[in-house]
């Protein structure tokens, strides 16, 4: 009989130490890129999509660097007030970075930086817990669209259904969701097997630093 693999202990300090160096890193990182940039902005981000994201960071790699991190780490990292500053008035940044946010470093013109930023984004599939945009109602009749061995799958999202010749059937009307609800997990895969994109990545820069002065942006 073959002898039972223990489970890696891991000490806690070990553990502890590595959540520090990535912190440190972040920092580190930070840092530089104040060093290689003429400006900074502050960022918030609606439905975030890694996918876009790391276009945006493709199309703007030979001018732009964008952090994505712990808000509170971020905020070490530019100085949370005038005397931990990492530059003249860089702190001033820090109250922007709640929610989820990030930093923009670029050498980009101001106005090329708020027209490329603006067209950041676009319709996506929305997730569970986000808040609906439209109403939605699947109407009673066939769903000829999907394969019938999807019958089950369909069911177990909450569709009442039978299978007539293969084909499945919606049984009756059934709200999906209305706009304002919260969508359930059954709701946003429903959603997005219909092919409605009802959420908005937007990436909206909030704030700027630039030749030693910081400035709130208007939306």
């Amino acid at each position: 009989m073959p002898k039972s693999r223990r489970a890696k202990v891991v000490p806690l300090t070990k553990v502890k130490a590595k959540g520090r160096e990535h912190k440190d890193e972040l920092i580190s990182q930070i840092h530089e890129a104040l060093e290689s940039y003429d400006s900074v902005y502050t960022f918030s981000i609606d439905n975030l999509r890694t996918n876009i994201l790391q276009q945006v960071r493709e199309d703007r790699r030979d001018d732009s660097r964008l952090f994505l991190g712990n808000n509170k780490v971020m905020m070490v990292a530019l100085g949370r007030d005038e005397e931990e500053s990492a530059q003249p008035n860089l702190w001033k940044l820090s109250k922007f970075l709640t929610g989820l946010s990030g930093l923009l470093f670029t050498n980009m013109p101001k106005k090329e930086a708020k027209e490329y930023f603006a067209s950041v984004g676009g319709t996506v599939f929305a997730r569970a817990g986000s808040t609906a945009t439209v109403d939605f109602t699947v109407p009673a009749g066939p769903l000829a669209q999907f394969p019938h061995n999807m019958y089950e799958h369909l069911s177990k999202l909450g569709l009442p259904l039978k299978l007539n010749k293969g084909v499945i059937n919606v049984t009756a009307d059934t709200t999906v969701c209305k706009e304002g609800d919260e969508l359930t997990t059954e709701a946003a895969q429903i959603l997005k097997l219909f092919g409605i994109q009802s959420a908005e990545m937007k990436l909206r820069l909030t704030a700027l630093w630039s030749d030693g002065a910081a400035r709130k942006l208007v939306a």
